[in-house]
């Protein structure tokens, strides 16, 4: 399912800006209801003379839950809870364990036991 996120944005001079985190079209590309509606209204936004910008992080609320989840962005400084509710509203699958969790240092010591047990080499 495709979650598309258009913004639009009044600047100086009466000029429009329009922001999305859809992909730029691309000929032969299969693309969900969704994305064909989203590309002719980017379309017809290009047509009346407005900016038209493809990026996700010119998007501020997309901008925003990208960095909640970036490890180099705010990943370190919100919880779990906030995270997830970033990933869902970009729309990606669950993951079950982010860079920012940490590492489980007594599930490797299980599995690097296990394998000396095994004869296998660590």
């Amino acid at each position: 399912m495709a979650n598309i996120t258009i913004t639009i944005i009044d600047c100086e001079g009466g000029h429009v800006s329009v922001r999305t985190d859809a992909a730029p079209p691309v000929v032969g590309k299969g693309v969900t209801p969704a994305q064909a509606l989203g590309m002719e209204l980017l379309g017809t936004s290009f047509k009346r003379g407005a900016e038209v910008l493809y990026s996700a992080q010119d998007v501020p609320t997309i901008a925003l839950a990208l960095d909640l989840l970036d490890v180099e962005g705010f990943a370190h400084a919100v919880p779990r809870e906030v995270r997830e509710r970033a990933r869902r509203a970009l729309g990606r699958d669950k993951i079950d364990r982010t860079p920012t969790d940490g590492v489980d240092i007594d599930r490797i010591h299980r599995v690097r036991g296990t394998e000396a047990v095994a004869g296998m080499p660590k």
